[in-house]
């Protein structure tokens, strides 16, 4: 289970995610059941050697916040509260949506750790039984 806070009118909250055995703590990260991908800010993502490659095709996402280009990684881990999912594919983006955020948790990973969001509770917690 992972708390979550509600600040500015956004549901936030924390996650871990490993790359090549580098750890990266994202602090504020919005939990966004419309969004269909997770993202994460390229500004922190090349702290642990996430950088756009040759070979990485980059796209265009569009949402609410507006659009912008991205490219995706797949990392080791991502790991939120006692959820754990390896070799999770995300995407790196600029994330210039005039909010400060790390990260966007979108339904892609909500689904692959079979979150279960209690916004009377504020928690984020797993509907599966396998929890690591």
């Amino acid at each position: 289970m992972r708390k979550l806070m509600i600040e500015d009118g956004l549901l936030l909250t924390e996650f871990d995610l490993v790359f090549k055995g580098q750890l990266l703590h994202l602090q504020r990260v919005l939990v966004d059941t419309g969004s269909g991908s997770t993202v994460i800010s390229t500004d922190l993502a090349e702290t642990i050697g996430i950088i756009a490659e040759e070979n990485d095709q980059i796209y265009r996402i569009s949402g609410v916040g507006g659009s912008e280009f991205v490219y995706s990684k797949t990392v080791d881990s991502v790991r939120i509260g006692d959820m754990h999912t390896e070799d999770f594919a995300l995407e790196i983006g600029a994330m210039n949506y005039g909010f400060d955020l790390d990260g966007i948790i979108g339904l892609d990973l909500l689904q692959q750790l079979k979150a279960i969001i209690n916004i009377d509770e504020l928690t984020l917690e797993s509907n599966s039984k396998k929890q690591v």
